[in-house]
């Protein structure tokens, strides 16, 4: 049944879409045997390397694969014993080892790298020692190099001087007073292997040779005069010499490539896995997907989420749904009118489960929830046979029974119209038993339907979930968007009159229709009024609350303003009575003993006024803070304090006072320290915050970024952006390294709206 739900869900049509994205010649063989996954372990595990190679594609760009060969007939070939690759062959050796060298150097260069990517770049093996060894043997158009070998060099050496030696004989032969007649043609050619020169018939006259071909019309004789025969011997003698050791070379090729076999195995292995994942990530950009969070927990929490073959037929027309199932609800039944959104619903419900089970990402937004079912399955459609006999009720029926069979618990299974094609009673029963018995089962539920009676078991099972397709009754269209906690109707006579039925079928129609029937259609309508109104007061209630929010926001702020004031008015009045504290106390070391008793009742008298253990409390002032200098209104820092902590040092300015504690406070905040012996830097100011180095080489590049970037800090830019565009990725990846490197910048990061910019923040 697996294998019907795969289709009936549009599973295999969503391998051949992510299929498209692929890029090397292995990846189908890949997708064809692609499954969903049997544990939350192996999901999570290909969830992180999709997010790894994205990673990649957001900082970098797509993986280069390039134009990779299809190498594995060519090491199958290494694997048979005594076999001798062709040329060709070693060409598509080494254009592999080109790629994987290519890919390898790209990941490494990666800004942002996750394990999966490392351990794809120290695996990948670059095979420099058979790549080095073929190239220098095999030029790009798979002729054997005279470098080859000693022999090989030699034998060609010899061919050549022959070669030359013989044309030269030929020439003086064709220069010869009497031989000058009976040329035909002045060339040399090549017949049978041997040099040969283009003569009349009657060239025995004046010269003796054999005749090797004729032209066309016999006019022409190919012949070989006697005194070359012996030269053309040698260069024939040769030329099998030269293939013997060129083969002899591509056998030591051969040899020596079959020692990187496993190499070859493992490289193919993990260009294939990477490829994969790169066309699934690929896939999750151009869908807009987002990591699902696959739980054991039962709950189902899908926000807008898009169907893609829905994305693909309606671009931008495709209406997101949302999809809510919470742990104990084990029963979602989906009503509403025909061409309502009910199957689609369905089918997005399926997809988006096998989707996450599979390990994909999913087209939805923030961060979907999908339970871990242990398997998923579906029928949708009319299962009618006519070769065995059965009616569309009979084959909904056999069907059903054989999901059921199949089910072990903790499955999710999905039925299209359950209980139709037969009277609605019966139907209903059987329905409503299907789902009781599933639920036992421990599996979950969705169902679409047309039935009122499985609408009120929605309502009458806490188990069980009502879900309606929206539906605009005044312009008479669906909406595409599913309403919780309500049942839709089907609303047949209503369309009927839509499109102008006669008004004598419609009425007829009403008098058939029983009154049981409008009776739950007018419940149904009273509970969508009532849900209705529920939601509107919900709404209210959120506002009031927003309102109640903000106003004690702006009441706690009033308060905190009333305490900073009263704060400033009691520090003012208490350093008033200080000093009037050190006025007394110069008195009273003047005056005599008698009266020291007197002033200092009147000392403890005014402490008492100002709050003596209120003051206590005041914050600890330490070396460094930044303070308030009552008695002349100015702020500097503590640079020290006497061991009895009531005399403190203060630099204000470049001059350095001590003052006791009570002329002194603690400021919130300062400026920026500077050192005593100033330092003025004079630079040009930068207009706007941004560096545009587009289309500039790289070291020139980087000049223009350090003088960026010093004027910035200089100027106290807190944040500005340099525009390098996305190109090759050369110049992003200096200017990042560089950014990495440079100790006043605080963080960077890539512009949303745009790769080709990094937006730079300097502490």
């Amino acid at each position: 049944m697996i294998d019907k739900t795969l289709s009936y869900l549009d599973y295999l049509k969503l391998r051949d879409v992510i299929f498209k994205f692929s890029e090397t010649p292995f990846t189908g063989n890949e997708l064809a045997s692609f499954r969903p996954l049997g544990t939350i372990e192996e999901i999570h595990a290909r969830h992180d390397r999709i997010e790894a190679v994205l990673d990649v594609i957001k900082w970098d760009g797509r993986i280069p694969f390039g134009d990779v060969p299809d190498v594995k007939p060519v090491v199958q070939r290494i694997g048979i014993r005594d076999s001798v690759l062709e040329s060709s062959e070693f060409l598509t050796l080494t254009g592999f080892i080109r790629s994987c060298s290519d890919v390898a150097s790209f990941l490494a260069r990666a800004f942002k790298k996750g394990e999966y990517i490392d351990r794809v770049v120290e695996g990948l093996d670059r095979l420099t020692a058979l790549n080095r060894k073929i190239t220098r043997s095999i030029n790009i158009e798979g002729y054997l190099e005279d470098s080859a070998s000693y022999d090989l060099s030699r034998i060609r050496s010899e061919l050549f001087q022959n070669r030359e030696k013989i044309k030269k004989q030929l020439d003086r032969i064709m220069g010869r007073e009497s031989v000058r007649p009976i040329i035909q043609d002045e060339y040399i050619s090549l017949r049978n292997n041997r040099y040969v020169i283009p003569l009349k018939p009657n060239f025995n006259e004046a010269i003796q040779g054999i005749v090797h071909d004729y032209s066309h019309s016999l006019k022409t004789s190919f012949v070989e005069p006697v005194e070359c025969v012996e030269l053309n011997n040698s260069i024939n003698i040769l030329v099998n010499e030269e293939k013997e050791e060129e083969k002899r070379v591509l056998r030591e090729l051969t040899d020596f490539a079959r020692g990187f076999q496993e190499q070859f195995v493992r490289n193919v292995e993990l260009l294939t896995e990477l490829d994969l994942y790169h066309a699934m990530a690929l896939f999750s950009h151009e869908f807009k997907c987002v990591r699902p969070e696959v739980t054991t927990q039962g709950i189902m929490e899908i926000r807008k989420a898009v169907n893609p073959f829905i994305s693909l037929s309606k671009k931008n027309d495709a209406v997101p749904i949302d999809i809510f199932m919470k742990q104990e609800e084990k029963v979602m039944i989906i009503s509403g009118p025909n061409a309502g959104g009910k199957t689609a619903a369905l089918k997005t419900i399926g997809l988006l489960s096998l989707m996450a089970k599979t390990g994909l990402f999913i087209p939805a937004s923030q961060r979907p929830v999908v339970p871990f079912f242990s398997n998923i399955f579906a029928l949708i459609g009319d299962e009618q046979d006519i070769s065995m006999e059965l009616s569309s009720f009979t084959a909904h029926m056999y069907a059903i029974k054989d999901l059921y069979e199949s089910a072990r618990g903790e499955e999710l299974v999905l039925i299209d119209e359950i209980g139709g094609n037969t009277e609605p009673q019966e139907a209903s029963a059987l329905a409503m038993g299907v789902m009781d018995a599933f639920v036992e089962k421990g599996c979950r539920m969705v169902v679409t339907t047309h039935l009122n009676l499985i609408k009120a078991y929605g309502y009458m099972k806490e188990f069980a979930l009502n879900v309606a397709t929206s539906f605009d009754s005044q312009n008479m269209k669906p909406l595409y968007q599913l309403v919780y906690g309500t049942a839709g109707y089907s609303n047949a006579i209503n369309v009927a009159r839509n499109i102008n039925v006669p008004q004598a079928i419609i009425e007829k129609s009403h008098t058939y229709l029983n009154e049981q029937e409008f009776m739950l259609n007018d419940l149904i309508t009273s509970l969508e009024k009532e849900t209705a109104k529920a939601q509107k007061e919900r709404l209210e209630l959120k506002k009031l609350k927003e309102e109640a929010r903000e106003r004690l926001k702006v009441i706690r702020e009033k308060k905190d303003e009333h305490i900073r004031k009263w704060e400033e008015k009691c520090e003012e009045k208490l350093l008033q009575l200080d000093i009037e504290i050190e006025s007394i106390k110069k008195d009273v070391a003047k005056k005599e003993r008698t009266s020291i008793t007197k002033n200092k009742e009147r000392i403890r008298s005014l402490r008492e006024k100002v709050g003596g253990p209120a003051r206590e409390a005041r914050e600890e002032i330490r070396i460094g803070d930044y303070v308030l200098v009552k008695t002349l209104g100015s702020k500097g820092y503590v640079v020290d304090i006497d061991k009895e902590g009531n005399v403190f040092e203060v630099a204000v300015g470049n001059v350095r006072t001590k003052l006791k504690r009570m002329f002194i406070s603690r400021a919130i905040e300062g400026p920026q320290r500077v050192s005593k012996d100033k330092t003025h830097i004079n630079v040009e100011p930068i207009g706007a915050p941004e560096l545009n180095i587009v289309g500039l080489r790289v070291d020139e590049a980087m000049k223009r970024v350090d003088q960026f970037i010093d004027r910035a800090v200089v100027q106290g830019v807190r944040e500005a952006k340099i525009v390098h565009g996305v190109g090759t990725g050369r110049l992003m990846q200096a200017v990042r390294e560089r950014l990495s490197d440079t100790p006043y910048v605080q963080a960077f990061h890539a512009d949303e709206r745009n790769a080709g910019v990094t937006v730079v923040e300097f502490s």
